[in-house]
């Protein structure tokens, strides 16, 4: 008998679950879509009510480009969740990203290894970011970074040597590798007075640029379930067996802090700084602070730098104008032959086509959310509750007409020559010999206002600490390859490949390159 009644009661219990289960997610549905206080706001429909929507462009590649396609239908204003809101304008995103409010969770899982280690990144309150950046500020400084420069020669020195000796063996190119090969090496010594081999050995060492592709679009999907991130790829197991992917740029890290700290032939680096950081006010910058800083600015600065000079070189080949007036700047120049950031930073040409290169090809494609504060906010006129996940996507505000009617062209013209009231472009030749050549006083509120909405490095407080170093190095290897180089793709007029998860690294589109000069 109570066998039966114990059979009954589990049967109860599974109807009732059948009946409510069900129940709870079709009332949470509708409330969602039609109670929400962001009910209001178009998006897919599938957004309206759930993640799902942004997992797939994630997982296919196509979030940067589905961001901006969605924005162009429907306006400033785009549901891309049940509970998050993409602006897109060009005075409500750089203010958004400028407010001191907390950031989304999201950014969680880019504590790496594991959340036991928090970076500037990682760390979601702005009043926490804030705090730390004073630690950080120093190793970051332009001012810092130039006492390196020499060490930035040796490297794009190196990159030089090797690129010729494929050159003289007509072996074709694939920058997709070597830049990041550079760009790696000049971290390490910016950040801890050493190369880390890439360019010595011409190899990815240790996999780590193979594991960086993977592990953006992991962080990507993966940062909307960081208790499914703490079971896999943050779990101590995992780390123990050597299966996090992170795992080599965090030793690698690691040892060369350790090493740093008894090199007495150091040159002035971040490190350097960090550490006195750390001595000064030992109670608000520890020295896990550093190692969590040194771990990010590896982790984050050699892809995203490579993918911009791979835009830079990629689009101005499809450009021959534009390549032909830029070699003719460098040219009369007559910089040095690896010439200072000093030099190249005020060639107006050169610098125009590395901002339409961050423009064009953003190398961050995701989404960069912060939360609605206690009480609410308002942007661009509309309120929005406390708690509402509000993001500003980099491709989405690039392709805004601000730009002008051919965002989606790459053209920096746009940047040397006032851009007329209606938006349009003016053409290349005119832009480039009109008397009004640079920008009037009239034409300076409109530049002003395309330089707020370029933001490559995002703004406000969690701009990237980076940006610096970026600037630097690419500007530097930029010139050098414009004037030392004539490069032609292997497969004429072929068009890369890329996906946009976290970031949006190109490949697959290998080049012959022949000495031009020096």
């Amino acid at each position: 008998m109570l066998e039966w009644v114990q059979d009954v009661s589990y049967l109860q219990m599974l109807f009732a679950a059948l009946f409510f289960i069900p129940l709870f997610i079709v009332i949470t549905i509708i409330r969602r879509i039609y109670f929400s206080p962001i009910s209001d706001i178009p998006g897919p429909f599938v957004a309206r009510f759930s993640i799902l929507w942004q997992l797939w462009v994630i997982a296919t590649g196509q979030l940067g480009p589905a961001i901006v396609a969605l924005h162009k239908k429907h306006g400033k204003f785009v549901r891309i969740a049940y509970n998050e809101v993409s602006v897109c304008d060009p005075e409500g995103s750089p203010a958004l990203l400028k407010r001191n409010i907390d950031k989304g969770s999201w950014y969680e899982i880019t504590a790496l290894p594991d959340s036991r280690l928090q970076n500037q990144m990682s760390i979601t309150s702005a009043s926490d970011c804030v705090r730390l950046f004073k630690g950080l500020a120093g190793g970051y400084k332009l001012s810092n970074i130039l006492r390196a420069e020499p060490f930035i020669d040796d490297c794009i020195s190196l990159f030089r040597w090797r690129i010729d000796d494929l050159s003289a063996a007509s072996q074709p190119i694939d920058f997709s590798l070597w830049f990041t090969f550079l760009f790696f090496d000049i971290v390490g010594e910016t950040t801890f007075s050493k190369r880390f081999g890439f360019l010595d050995e011409g190899r990815d060492v240790g996999d780590a640029i193979q594991n960086q592709w993977f592990l953006t679009a992991y962080l990507a999907l993966m940062g909307h379930f960081p208790w499914a991130h703490n079971w896999l790829l943050a779990n101590p197991l995992v780390e123990r067996l050597g299966l996090q992917p992170a795992m080599h740029v965090f030793d690698t890290t690691k040892a060369a802090i350790a090493a740093r700290a008894t090199n007495f032939k150091a040159h002035p680096d971040m490190v350097e700084q960090w550490m006195r950081a750390h001595a000064e006010h030992p109670e608000r910058f520890s020295k896990d602070d550093i190692l969590a800083a040194g771990v990010v600015t590896v982790g984050a600065a050699a892809d995203t730098s490579g993918a911009t000079l791979q835009a830079f070189v990629y689009f101005l080949m499809r450009d021959p104008e534009m390549l032909a007036l830029l070699r003719q700047e460098i040219d009369a120049a007559d910089l040095a032959p690896i010439p200072t950031y000093e030099s190249v930073r005020s060639l107006p040409i050169l610098q125009a086509c590395i901002k339409e290169a961050l423009r064009i090809h953003c190398p961050v494609s995701i989404g960069l959310p912060r939360i609605s504060p206690p009480g609410g906010i308002t942007i661009c006129g509309r309120p929005f509750p406390a708690g509402t996940i509000l993001s500003v996507n980099q491709w989405a505000v690039h392709s805004l007409p601000v730009f002008g009617l051919d965002a989606e062209r790459f053209n920096p013209r746009r940047w040397l020559a006032p851009i007329p009231p209606d938006g349009a472009s003016p053409p290349a030749k005119e832009a480039l010999t009109t008397p009004t050549y640079p920008p009037g006083p009239h034409d300076g509120a409109h530049l002003r206002l395309m330089h707020e909405c370029l933001i490559p490095f995002s703004a406000g407080y969690n701009a990237c600490p980076g940006q610096h170093l970026a600037r630097v190095e690419i500007a530097k290897v930029a010139a050098v390859m414009v004037r030392d180089y004539k490069i032609a793709q292997v497969r004429e007029g072929e068009g890369w490949l890329w996906r946009s998860h976290f970031s949006a690294v190109p490949w697959g589109w290998d080049c012959w390159v022949q000495r031009r000069r020096g």
